[in-house]
C-alpha cells in the first residue's frame, strides 16, 4: 500500500466516524479521545480564542475570510466565487488568497488570469478553478500574509481580498469573517481528530455571518443544537447545466435530460462531500448508471477517464482542472450561487462606494 493509499484510507475512516455515525474500535476510540483532549489543551495553552478576536481589524484593502469550523469542505468555494462575481459586477477589482491544498510546490505562486495558468499540481485545484471562474488573480501560499503581499505587489489597486479558508489563520488580519456550513453541520459534534470541529461552536458568536449552504438556518440550528441569529443566512447553490470540457458547449438541465436520456451516465468527483454532486444530478432528472466518490483533492492519473465505458462522464469544475481537456465524454457540472441582499449589502459597505 502506497503512502497516498494509506492516507486516503485513514481519511475515509475518519469521515465515516465524523459524519456517518460509525463507531471506532476500542483502540482507535481510545486514541481519538486522547488526541482530542490534547488538541483542546493546545488550543487553551496557545490562547486560540483570544487570537481569533485579535485578528479582526480594519484592513486596506479589506479582507474577507470565508471559512468553516469543520475540517474538510463545507461549500466555501462556490461562496468565494459568488462574492468575487458580485464585486466585479460592481466594477471592483478583487483578489483571492488560498493555501492551495494538495499542491506539490511550497513556494508562493500567483495565478494571473491574463497569463498562462500553472498546472493544477503546482497551484492547487481550488485556486486554479477560482481564477478561471471569476477572472480574479489568486495568490497561493500556506502563509496567507505572504499571499496577500504577493497579490498587492502585482495588483496594488485591489478593492477587496477574499481568503478561501483561513479562519483559523490568525496571523491574517481580516475585516469580515463568514462561516459556511452545509447539510452535514458539525458531524458528531466533537473536536479534532475525534470529530471534524476545528473550533468550538462558541466561535460563531464572533463571526460576522453564518452561511447555511442548501440548508435552512432553522435546520442548521437544530442540527448544531445552537441558537440561530439574525446574521445566519440561507445560501442556495444550484446546478444550472453542464459544459463539455473539450469544446465548451453548454447544455441546460432540460437539454441534458433530453439529449442524454438514451445514454449511460457516470459521475465522479473528489469533493469533500461527493453526494452533493450526485444528488443534484439525480434531482435534475438524470439517471446515473454509476457514481464514484473520490478522496478530496484527488490527484488524477492522465488516463483516469479511459477506464469508464459510459457515454457521458460528469464531474465538478474543481475536478475538471486536473483532467485531460480533450476528452469529449467529460462534462462539467455548472453551478450558480445568489447571495442574499443582507450579505451583498455587508460586502458593499465593507468595500465602500464605487466611483462612476
Amino acid at each position: 500500500m502506497t503512502t497516498g493509499d494509506r492516507k486516503s484510507r485513514i481519511e475515509s475512516g475518519l469521515l465515516n466516524i465524523w459524519y456517518e455515525g460509525q463507531k471506532p474500535g476500542l483502540l482507535a476510540g481510545f486514541t481519538l479521545n486522547l488526541l482530542e483532549s490534547v488538541y483542546k489543551g493546545l488550543r487553551w495553552a496557545t490562547r486560540q480564542n483570544s487570537k481569533s478576536y485579535a485578528a479582526k481589524k480594519t484592513c486596506q484593502p479589506p479582507v474577507l475570510v470565508v471559512g468553516n469550523l469543520i475540517a474538510g469542505g463545507a461549500g466555501k468555494t462556490p461562496i468565494v466565487m459568488a462574492i468575487c462575481q458580485h464585486a466585479r459586477a460592481r466594477g471592483d477589482q478583487v483578489g483571492i488568497v488560498s493555501r492551495g491544498y494538495g499542491r506539490s510546490e511550497k513556494a508562493p505562486i500567483l495565478i494571473d488570469p491574463a497569463q498562462n495558468a500553472p498546472a493544477a499540481s503546482n497551484a492547487g485545484d481550488e485556486p486554479l478553478f477560482l481564477s478561471r471562474e471569476t477572472g480574479c488573480p489568486v495568490a497561493v501560499c500556506a502563509d496567507r500574509n505572504q499571499a496577500v503581499r504577493l497579490l498587492l505587489t502585482h495588483f496594488p489597486d485591489l478593492k477587496l481580498i477574499v481568503s478561501d479558508d483561513g479562519l483559523q489563520h490568525h496571523k491574517l488580519a481580516r475585516q469580515l469573517e463568514w462561516v459556511v456550513f452545509d447539510r452535514r453541520a458539525h458531524g458528531n459534534g466533537r473536536m479534532l481528530p475525534a470529530g471534524p470541529l476545528r473550533e468550538p461552536l462558541s466561535r460563531l458568536n464572533s463571526v460576522d455571518a453564518v452561511l447555511c449552504s442548501n440548508i435552512s438556518p432553522e435546520s442548521l440550528s437544530k442540527s448544531l443544537n445552537w441558537p440561530s441569529r439574525d446574521n445566519w443566512h440561507a445560501i442556495h447553490v444550484q446546478l444550472t447545466g453542464f459544459r463539455q470540457l473539450s469544446s465548451g458547449i453548454f447544455l441546460t438541465l432540460e437539454q441534458a435530460v433530453q439529449q442524454w436520456k438514451a445514454l449511460k451516465l457516470l459521475a465522479f468527483t473528489g469533493l469533500a462531500d461527493p453526494s452533493k454532486l450526485f444528488d443534484a444530478i439525480r434531482s435534475a432528472g438524470l439517471h446515473l448508471e454509476a457514481s464514484r466518490g473520490l478522496p478530496d483533492h484527488f490527484s488524477y492519473p492522465e488516463d483516469f477517464c479511459a477506464q469508464f465505458d459510459q457515454d457521458v462522464l460528469i464531474t465538478s469544475g474543481k475536478d475538471a482542472v486536473k483532467l485531460n481537456p480533450s476528452d469529449p465524454k467529460v462534462w462539467v457540472a455548472e453551478i450558480s450561487v445568489k447571495l442574499p441582499p443582507a450579505l451583498t449589502k455587508a460586502l458593499e459597505d465593507c468595500i465602500g462606494p464605487t466611483i462612476d
